[in-house]
């Protein structure tokens, strides 16, 4: 895995967080080898959504509440629009004692950019992430996931 210190497509960096480009990340996920943490919220994640086995939905807002559910034996790549939350996430999951953590360089919109896949608009995998979800734990103030 090609992964660097200093971000080349985006602006925020947080020292000690390494970054990947969406080139190498997207050999990777294609090869079922790292996972993607999708830190962004569900009202995010229903207009634009990445389509590939090893994605999983844990929103900025309650990481800390799903860190039981993220593997610290798997290589993770953090995503959001641009960068900024996942770099964030990316260092508490470092300091959390997770090993190979990096951020995906420019997020989904250097994604799109460079024309990779992406699914826009409809609904997805999302939809019944978690039923045991309900007013005040999803943190996007919504009368429950999937509404």
């Amino acid at each position: 895995m090609n992964l660097y210190e200093s971000p080349k497509y985006q602006n925020f960096n947080i020292s000690g967080v390494l970054h990947i480009a969406p080139q190498e990340a997207f050999d990777l996920i294609l090869k079922d080898e790292i996972y993607f943490i999708d830190v962004r919220e569900s009202s995010e994640t229903r207009r634009k959504y990445f389509d590939f086995q090893n994605v999983f939905f844990h929103p900025m807002s309650v990481i800390l509440d799903r860190l039981k559910y993220i593997p610290k034996e798997i290589p993770l790549i953090i995503v959001c629009d641009e960068g900024v939350r996942s770099t964030k996430v990316a260092n508490l999951l470092i300091r959390q004692g997770y090993k190979i953590v990096a951020n995906l360089d420019g997020g989904i919109k250097k994604w799109e950019e460079l024309h990779y896949p992406i699914v826009s608009g409809g609904l997805n995998k999302l939809d019944d992430f978690d039923s045991s979800c309900n007013s005040g734990t999803c943190g996007c103030s919504c009368s429950g996931c999937g509404q």
